[in-house]
C-alpha cells in the first residue's frame, strides 16, 4: 500500500469519504485549506481526500450542504473548479 494511502487510513479526514456519516464542513473546510496552504504529505492527503470525495457516486448529494454551510469561500470554488455538481 502506498505511504499516502496509509497516512489517509489514519487521517481524520477520511470520515469524509463515510456516506453514512454527516458532512462535517468544518473538517472539509479544513481539508480545503491544507490542500491551498500546506505542502508535502498534508497537501497530498488532503487532496487524496479531494479527489476521492470528488469521485464518489454520491458525491452531489453534498452540493447543497457544502454551499449552504461553508464558510470557506474556496470550499465553494474548489466545488464549482470539480465540477461534483454537474455530469461529466
Amino acid at each position: 500500500m502506498p505511504a499516502e494511502m496509509t497516512m489517509l487510513a489514519d487521517h481524520p479526514a477520511r470520515q469524509l469519504l463515510d456516506f453514512n456519516q454527516r458532512l462535517d464542513i468544518n473538517l472539509l473546510d479544513n481539508v480545503v485549506n491544507s490542500m491551498h496552504h500546506d505542502i508535502g504529505s498534508q497537501q497530498r492527503v488532503a487532496q487524496e481526500v479531494l479527489t476521492n470525495l470528488k469521485d464518489h457516486p454520491d458525491a452531489w448529494t453534498r452540493v447543497d450542504t457544502i454551499l449552504e454551510f461553508s464558510q470557506n469561500m474556496k470550499t465553494k470554488v474548489r466545488l464549482e473548479e470539480t465540477r461534483v455538481c454537474f455530469p461529466r
